[in-house]
């Protein structure tokens, strides 16, 4: 009686609503001002003086750092919405089968199927300073990170085939309840894992860029992937604690249960396949 539980992961666009922040201090040119000063020291060897004036002018500049960035006091905050299992009875087993990719064959019916699918969502607010040297270079620090975990759809089906509200039906239900249970302990693993990762990654993170645009979208691409590795536990979690419960021994015993629902539905079996 296999149950198959597709993960399917969307993200939305995250928003963006940027919060001006006080012009960085811009950084003087002393370049130029250097070189000066050690041509006026005509007394130092000519040697010395040659090495010390090739190392400051190949040296960077100041004016060519990166941005100064805004100081970092990040918020973190996220939420989990966890809807309640929808349980239906409408699919058939053919159905099932079409929905998992899992070809039928005579030993081998879906009775139920339960479904999940889990999305994040973001919500990013930056404080931006810009670098007042022409060159347009601008640097955002997260000043707020609000993540949205949602169990966009959570359901059992249960295929029409089985008599319903029978001993089998019932049967069936408290073994894809158990499914439907490791789904929600994961999702509450994954929200503590998640907030931990964002938290570190807000610590630290900045987005460098030309414009405010651009450097908001670093600062999301790299909240993308702080993030994705706790969603990536999670599936990895959930198809262990499935293979946990869908084992040889627990299917012998739900062939074994229910012997007048069993037989009711042999019936309506054959009668469907022609034989």
């Amino acid at each position: 009686m296999p149950g198959r539980w597709p993960w399917q992961h969307g993200a939305a666009v995250p928003r963006q609503r940027r919060v001006a922040f006080p012009a960085g201090l811009a950084l003087r040119h002393r370049g130029a001002g250097a070189v000066n000063a050690l041509l006026r020291f005509g007394r130092v060897g000519a040697a010395f003086a040659f090495l010390v004036l090739l190392v400051c002018l190949v040296a960077p500049t100041p004016a060519a750092a990166e941005p100064s960035c805004p100081v970092r006091a990040p918020r973190v905050r996220l939420a989990v919405l966890d809807k309640p299992v929808e349980i239906t009875g409408t699919q058939s087993i053919d159905a099932m089968h079409a929905e998992s990719g899992e070809r039928r064959t005579a030993q081998r019916h879906h009775l139920a199927l339960t479904t999940s699918r889990v999305e994040w969502h973001s919500e990013l607010n930056a404080h931006v300073s810009r670098h007042h040297t022409g060159r347009g270079r601008v640097c955002a620090v997260p000043a707020e990170v609000v993540l949205t975990l949602v169990e966009a759809q959570h359901r059992i089906s249960i295929a029409a085939e089985v008599p319903a509200n029978g001993c089998l039906w019932q049967a069936v239900l408290a073994h894809e309840r158990r499914h439907a249970e490791a789904n929600r302990n994961s999702l509450g693993v994954a929200a503590r894992t998640a907030r931990a990762a964002a938290n570190g990654w807000a610590e630290r993170a900045s987005g460098h860029g030309a414009t405010e645009e651009a450097a908001m979208a670093r600062l999301q691409a790299g909240l993308r992937r702080a993030i994705e590795p706790s969603l990536a536990a999670m599936r990895a979690a959930r198809a262990r604690a499935h293979a946990r419960i869908d084992t040889p021994a627990e299917y012998r015993r739900l062939s074994a249960i229910c012997p007048a629902d069993q037989a009711r539905l042999a019936t309506r079996l054959r009668n469907a396949s022609g034989d």
